[in-house]
């Protein structure tokens, strides 16, 4: 295939694949500014203390759904970050067999193991709380992978330098790892903020008798497609994630490519 017409089929290719992911959100858009009375059912939206049947304010809402989103990625990165560090620089016994079992978590997500999840936060008294909410979707063993491979390219001398003098793990995981770890996680951070935001089945589920804890994908499932306030909550809804994807897509790249090897 000669060089031109090679380009030529890769521009297509990525034209054919753009389209077909900000289509919908084009659609969406313009289906939204055609609709009649669009600013009134903004101010409605935005000035009301009850929105779609809730007793619940949109700002509640907005605020339900960041405290998700932020919890879930900064305890999943944590957590991560921690257990990669451990499998990689402490001779734990077997822990080729616990990797693999953090590995498992990748295969059962919240939505195939809800209702396991649901017993023990009720047991736990976590019911109609944001930790219930938050804790049970932390566990990644995505995370656990990716912080694995990055650390392993981490030399061993570095670390056993600093504990010849004086170093203690935890001021080693300070001084050196977090440092050099920033951009891997900087991309995950963003990676689970779009997982905790994007939510629906376990924060419906789990708020089962407090509307004040509803968030705003919720919302839009309970407006409809149809409805002028449900096209807006759901542009609304894609806001907050778009944005940290796109302020975070240098350190995205940065961090990804560096640790999957």
């Amino acid at each position: 295939m000669p060089r031109s017409l090679a380009k030529v089929t890769d521009h297509l290719i990525l034209i054919l694949g753009c389209v077909v992911m900000v289509g919908p959100v084009a659609l969406l858009v313009v289906d939204l500014l055609s609709a009649p009375n669009l600013w009134p059912q903004f101010q409605t939206l935005f000035g009301a203390d009850g929105v779609l049947g809730y007793d619940v304010s949109l700002w509640r809402m907005l605020g339900n759904s960041v405290l998700l989103a932020l919890g879930v990625a900064t305890l999943a990165c944590t957590l991560s970050l921690l257990a990669g560090f451990a499998l990689v620089f402490f001779p734990l016994p077997g822990r080729e067999w616990i990797f693999g079992l953090m590995l498992l978590a990748m295969f059962f997500p919240i939505e195939t193991r809800i209702l396991p999840s649901f017993a023990v936060v009720h047991q736990l008294g976590l019911l109609n709380s944001h930790a219930g909410m938050v804790l049970p979707i932390v566990a990644s063993g995505f995370g656990v992978l990716v912080f694995r491979q990055f650390l392993r390219q981490v030399p061993k001398e570095l670390i056993e330098a600093a504990r010849l003098d004086g170093a203690h793990p935890m001021r080693c995981l300070r001084d050196i790892i977090l440092p050099i770890s920033a951009p891997m996680i900087a991309a995950l951070f963003a990676i689970f903020f779009v997982l905790g935001w994007n939510q629906y089945v376990w924060p419906l589920m789990l708020s089962t008798t407090r509307q004040d804890m509803v968030t705003v994908v919720s919302g839009v499932v309970r407006a409809g497609p149809d409805a002028v306030q449900g096209q807006a909550l759901a542009l609304l809804a894609m806001l907050p994630p778009g944005l940290v994807i796109l302020l975070s897509q240098r350190w995205l790249m940065r961090g990804l490519t560096s640790g999957i090897h």
